[in-house]
């Protein structure tokens, strides 16, 4: 049976391209009230307004700076004066600056930690009272297995995954007495969009080499994780980080 999301109100920040972006189109193909988040709202979604109109004449997309707590709150202002509840909150905005950790600023490290770590907690704690009004929700946080793997240049950004996992948890434990689960999903390589043909060949041998499953990987594999974590089907679920890498970690 296919994934419905049928009337659910889904909030999904960071969606002017990559996940963010096949997130927020394939869930208003489910049935779902998107309202998607970006730098720059509507004019900078990269067509997501236009799909919209088209395909979701409810969905909106807003302006959101994840990093100012106050913009977290205008948007979940905005869905309770339109929408009057929320069931879905999906953290996805995220930087990924490389930096060796001997040249890293303070600034560069704020900077990532800011937007994927502080980012996702301000837009909960938004979202939070539009929940716990409803006695429920879902909070999934976009991950990564670099996480587990760590990696060179990436000291900022692994940190700021692995502090997306422990705020899931905490969150978890908090907030399951309203009926909000909290769940995490940590994504292997993406490729959006996918590499030159000449390049492909060698970039496939080596992912080939690190995943239980042969080939590249695209938004839209990890998306029905995501659907399935948004929809009644996972309500026993709440806690978790689920890995979506054609088993990268076991490598």
């Amino acid at each position: 049976m296919p994934i419905t999301l049928t009337d659910k109100v889904a909030w999904i920040t960071g969606t002017s391209r990559g996940i963010g972006a096949v997130l927020a189109r394939r869930f208003a193909e489910r049935g779902a009230r998107v309202v998607a988040t970006c730098l720059g709202g509507a004019k900078d979604s990269g067509g997501l307004d236009e799909f919209f109109r088209e395909n979701s004449p409810r969905s909106t997309v807003l302006h959101q700076d994840v990093r100012r707590p106050e913009d977290g709150e205008a948007v979940a202002a905005w869905i309770r004066d339109h929408a009057d509840r929320l069931d879905v909150l999906v953290n996805n905005a995220g930087i990924d600056p490389r930096k060796p950790a001997d040249e890293m600023s303070v600034e560069h490290w704020r900077e990532v930690l800011s937007v994927n770590l502080d980012g996702s907690f301000y837009s909960c704690r938004a979202a939070l009272p539009l929940m716990k009004e409803r006695g429920y929700g879902k909070i999934i946080q976009v991950g990564s297995i670099m996480a587990f793997f760590g990696g060179a240049k990436v000291a900022h950004y692994v940190s700021s995954k692995m502090g997306l996992i422990g705020l899931t948890r905490g969150l978890a434990r908090d907030l399951g007495r309203f009926g909000i689960r909290v769940n995490c999903v940590a994504p292997g390589a993406i490729f959006m969009p996918l590499p030159p043909e000449e390049r492909r060949g060698e970039i496939e041998k080596t992912m080939n080499e690190r995943q239980c499953l042969p080939g590249l990987m695209v938004a839209e594999d990890i998306e029905p994780t995501y659907a399935f974590l948004a929809s009644e089907d996972s309500d026993a679920i709440t806690g978790q980080c689920i890995t979506v890498d054609r088993g990268w970690t076991h490598y």
